[in-house]
């Protein structure tokens, strides 16, 4: 067996794929329209509060990790592109300030023991500390790092 083919991760890789295929096959086995027709109806039920609702959702999801870019397309169906737009950056930007300070406040102990051995998240915090918005300004604007992971 040659040298390159070790090195390749299939379990992770094979991992990867189950997980990318039972995503999309969720939407076959689970009444999503439905969920996001009756969210639809109680968002517009509950008038101006609406918005104010929407964007705590938001920031919830955006500190639990799940993915914004389905409520973020919600967002323009349910209160057209501009105001959308407007109710997204400002969950986004609540949710992301709430994370930052669960981190800082709360869960930098934690971390630090889960991350102690590992070289990667050690130069990666080494590199915040020197040159902290510069590295998060990089991490935002590459694709391979997730909103919701920032």
């Amino acid at each position: 067996m040659s040298e390159s083919a070790k090195k390749i991760p299939w379990p992770k890789i094979l991992l990867a794929i189950l997980i990318i295929g039972v995503l999309m096959a969720l939407p076959k086995f689970l009444p999503i329209d439905q969920w996001w027709q009756s969210l639809s109806n109680w968002i517009d039920s509950i008038g101006f509060w609406g918005p104010l609702v929407f964007i705590l959702i938001y920031a919830l999801a955006t500190v639990l990790f799940i993915p914004g870019s389905a409520l973020t397309l919600g967002a323009g169906l349910l209160f057209g592109v501009g105001w959308g737009t407007l109710w997204v950056i400002i969950g986004s930007n609540l949710g992301a300030n709430l994370a930052f300070l669960i981190g800082r406040y709360f869960a930098r102990d934690a971390i630090e023991k889960k991350t102690a051995g590992n070289k990667n998240f050690q130069a990666i915090d080494e590199a915040v500390g020197r040159e902290g918005w510069k590295i998060v300004g990089l991490t935002r604007l590459s694709p391979v790092f997730p909103f919701t992971l920032l």
